[in-house]
């Protein structure tokens, strides 16, 4: 019985979205991107998905810079990772849900940051989606822990390969 059980469960589970490929963002379709982005003159996602996970390496051009930042990598199991970036003085907890349907991937991040000589905590919450097969959105809302202080923002990118 539980194994009957367990190949209707399967046999139901929606495929995901794959995200898998280099994304380029569209600064002019992206809405409110923090000020420090007037500064950047591009930014860009490269994606290796799994079954199980998916690593995403953030680069950015701009100031006279070309940066790679460390991999961020999203367990498909809920388990929660866990990524310091020097660079920007943050530590974060990552838990990856995806809907139902598949469709959606929801990142729930718990992030410390160093700012000036204080830290700031803030959970950010990411919604992944596929508009289509060339088109990625992310939306973005930071709740911060002090204050009634919230940011959303939405990143739309294109597919560059």
């Amino acid at each position: 019985m539980f194994i009957g059980a367990m190949i209707i469960f399967c046999s139901f589970q929606a495929k995901r979205s794959d995200f898998s490929g280099t994304w380029k963002l569209d600064f002019q379709r992206s809405v409110n991107l923090p000020a420090s982005f007037k500064n950047v003159e591009a930014y860009s996602l490269d994606v290796r998905q799994t079954a199980d996970s998916m690593i995403v390496v953030v680069g950015l051009v701009g100031n006279g810079q070309d940066v790679k930042f460390p991999p961020t990598m999203y367990a498909f199991d809920s388990s929660e990772t866990y990524r310091e970036d020097t660079l920007r003085g943050s530590k974060r907890w990552i838990r990856c849900i995806w809907e139902t349907t598949g469709k959606k991937m929801v990142v729930i991040n718990k992030v410390r940051q160093k700012k000036d000589q204080a830290e700031v905590e803030y959970t950010q919450k990411d919604i992944w989606q596929l508009n289509d097969l060339n088109t990625v959105q992310v939306s973005m809302t930071q709740s911060f822990a002090t204050g009634d202080s919230i940011h959303s923002e939405r990143r739309v990118f294109h597919r560059v390969n």
